[in-house]
């Protein structure tokens, strides 16, 4: 007889046994086997635990994320919330003109629907702009010009691949290089669009711009390089609706309109205040000083889509705390230093920057330190050359991007298409 005692401290009572050789090995082993599954349930609650733990924690992080993300958004929201209608600022006349224009946008809108949808890869946002969308003073009208489209897109690259095996012809040898050299050639040159013109789907001609998501919603809340922000603070008709770039344009106009107004005296008139902000996108353009462009564009733009322009900045004009009607079409500005230093302020920061260093330039001392700011903003709006000033800062956001986004037509577009396209434009640009 073998007598034998087994005890294991980490699972609390002990198993004593004394019996048979065999009886003792059976429950020896039962004991062992006991507590080795006990063992594993107590490593797996604790690896449970450690699991939900961190689980909980990527939820609070994921909720601590969206939860700034909506607090940006209703900021943004806030700041280019709707007034109330607008009572006076379009006339009677004006009014039945947009309502001609709005049936005409109705089925212009719907035959570029129907381009959009000949494209397999997908579209989150899309506008269409320029003459071929909206008339503009001064042309003929006898031949019917490229329709401008622009496609926002979330990945780029997945998109070119896509789109290059749907629709290799669109793309001249670039094509051929494949969907990472495109994507590469977009986004390191010029100001992040992609454009292949003079395609024709269902009969229309269109040249149509790729750009991803974010490089859009950035331009437009952040000035980088005003190239399509500068686009849309003229009438755009879009054709496929996203929620963020809704907020996201609607901060563009409204920094457009303070920059306007910084270039603008005390009283002015409506169509005044929409030349400023129809000249923005073209100051610092290489094209106007070349012949590149019709150097009566602007004025042409406004002239033939007053009722449009009125219709898109009315809400903000009314929310705007320094701006007031005086008349049927006249409208007074707060030129007070304080009043015009808190707008300066809520502008980007490349356009402030580019603001401070061109006040600089004109003589403006502005004393660097901790909590000068707005100090020096208040003496930086007050100078008399300040709209020069706010020109030029403009100017130096938009003129190095239109300078490399035209050059970068030669690679997407090909030399015979790029030559047939600036002999467009210089046609046009002739054209009083």
């Amino acid at each position: 007889m073998i007598s034998s005692q087994v005890r294991w401290e980490s699972t609390g009572p002990s198993v004593e046994s004394s019996s048979s050789t065999s009886s003792t090995s059976s429950t020896s082993k039962a004991s062992i086997d006991d507590v080795l599954l006990m063992r594993k349930q107590q490593m797996a609650q604790g690896g449970v635990s450690t699991i939900q733990r961190m689980a909980g924690e990527k939820r609070a992080g994921t909720q601590q994320q969206q939860q700034q993300k909506q607090q940006q958004q209703q900021q943004w929201a806030a700041e280019t919330q709707r007034a109330p209608a607008s009572t006076g600022i379009l006339t009677p006349a004006e009014e039945r003109q947009l309502g001609t224009m709005r049936i005409a946008q109705a089925e212009i809108k719907e035959q570029l629907q129907g381009v959009l949808r000949q494209f397999d890869a997908p579209i989150r946002y899309a506008f269409a702009y320029g003459s071929g969308v909206y008339k503009q003073a001064g042309y003929s009208g006898q031949s019917k010009p490229m329709i401008d489209l622009v496609f926002a897109v979330s990945h780029p690259d997945h998109w070119h691949a896509l789109n290059i095996a749907q629709n290799r012809s669109h793309y001249s040898f670039m094509g051929s290089l494949g969907a990472d050299a495109v994507t590469f050639v977009q986004s390191q040159m010029g100001a992040g669009v992609y454009y292949n013109p003079f395609v024709e789907i269902n009969g229309v001609v269109i040249k149509y711009g790729v750009v991803s998501m974010d490089t859009l919603s950035s331009d437009l809340l952040n000035w980088d390089s005003l190239y399509l922000a500068g686009r849309m603070h003229k009438p755009t008709l879009t054709l496929r609706r996203d929620p963020l770039m809704r907020i996201s344009k609607q901060v563009n106009l409204t920094h457009a309109m303070r920059a306007a107004l910084l270039m603008l005296p005390k009283n002015f008139s409506s169509r005044e205040l929409f030349h400023a902000i129809a000249s923005l996108s073209f100051s610092g353009d290489f094209r106007m000083r070349v012949g590149g462009e019709n150097p009566n564009k602007v004025g042409n733009i406004v002239d033939a889509q007053l009722p449009l322009f009125k219709s898109r900045y009315a809400s903000i004009i009314e929310g705007l705390p320094n701006l007031e009607f005086i008349g049927q079409d006249l409208l007074q500005q707060d030129m007070g230093p304080s009043a015009r230093a808190a707008m300066v302020r809520k502008m980007p920061n490349r356009f402030y920057a580019g603001l401070v260093r061109q006040g600089k330039k004109a003589g403006v001392r502005l004393p660097p330190g901790f909590g000068a700011e707005v100090v020096n903003t208040e003496k930086l709006v007050a100078v008399d050359q300040i709209a020069g000033i706010a020109k030029k800062a403009v100017e130096g956001i938009v003129a190095r991007p239109a300078l490399t986004q035209s050059l970068k037509g030669v690679l997407s577009s090909g030399v015979a298409k790029s030559l047939t396209y600036m002999q467009a434009k210089n046609e046009k640009s002739k054209q009083a």
